[in-house]
């Protein structure tokens, strides 16, 4: 068969939500864990299912790897990837020749068997991320939109019926619906994401040097530390030193428009340009850095 390499299931790239009954989806954010009893809805492959009790799941930054881990102390790992649908008697066949998921991560199927639109098998697997002398269950479902979610679970032979078992009800618990593409920053409340955050930029090339500083507290107020040397004093003069007033911010998805508001007199208020393109921030078109802030209260 040709190489899959599977779309992961929860994949950044795939506007990857976070939901629950009583709150409003969020996209999930690489490093962020997730715990048992949150669900989690893929937009772009329709489907939503609920992280399993005992275990936390994250995206870890760089990959496109959703990975949950078994929490109470046994080894037990589960990564969840996604594709278009495909004909599950040939996939098994497929899977019995063996079948490079990715290019450092290969499954053989020891006995794979097709029920409810799914295909499962305890499967050989040799990769990067799998350890030796460890079982391993893999198991696809499709749904009738159009695609399919497939789950690799990992353990040891102490515990291996256990994971399967909840490998297979991530998967059988389950609910496709129409995939659809949405902006993964559609209705991000950017007041929440900038309370309380110090924002900076450091500046330093021949015959110039500046360093900025914003503490945006989540009451409302700010202070900011403006320095300048060289061509760069000749930039904005007045705002430089030390300052104080207030803030506000207009969301609109992606982007917003953040005000300021100075507490000394004669300073004109600012109105500057934000925007998040792959999860950096940029400050009127200038990549700047967010923290959390050590002098809000």
């Amino acid at each position: 068969m040709n190489k899959y390499l599977f779309l992961l299931f929860f994949a950044s790239v795939f506007s990857i939500s976070f939901s629950s009954i009583a709150q409003k989806s969020k996209r999930v954010e690489p490093g962020i864990m997730y715990y048992g009893g949150e669900t989690l809805y893929s937009p772009k492959f329709g489907f939503t299912s609920e992280i399993p009790e005992n275990w936390v799941g994250t995206l870890p930054r760089e990959t496109e790897v959703f990975l949950l881990n078994l929490s109470t102390g046994q080894f037990g790992e589960i990564f969840v990837f996604a594709r278009p649908t495909v004909d599950l008697e040939q996939l098994a066949e497929e899977w019995k020749a063996g079948v490079d998921v990715t290019e450092n991560l290969r499954l053989q199927a020891e006995d794979p068997q097709i029920f409810d639109n799914s295909l499962a098998s305890e499967v050989k697997v040799v990769g990067n991320y799998i350890p030796a002398k460890k079982r391993a269950f893999a198991m696809v479902r499709c749904g009738d939109r159009g695609t399919c979610i497939t789950v690799l679970a990992v353990a040891g032979e102490e515990n291996y019926s256990e994971v399967s078992k909840v490998a297979e009800e991530l998967l059988s618990n389950g609910s496709f619906q129409e995939p659809k593409e949405i902006d993964p920053y559609l209705d991000f409340d950017w007041k929440e994401f900038l309370s309380n955050k110090m924002l900076m930029v450091y500046n330093d090339f021949r015959g110039g040097r500046q360093m900025t500083r914003v503490n945006l507290c989540e009451d409302g107020s700010f202070n900011a530390k403006v320095k300048k040397k060289g061509i760069m004093k000749e930039f904005n003069p007045e705002y430089k030193g030390n300052m104080t007033g207030s803030w506000s911010v207009e969301s609109n998805n992606s982007k917003a428009i953040l005000n300021l508001t100075f507490s000394k007199e004669g300073l004109n208020p600012l109105t500057i340009q934000l925007e998040l393109k792959d999860e950096e921030l940029y400050v009127n078109e200038e990549r700047f850095y967010a923290s959390q802030s050590e002098t809000c209260k």
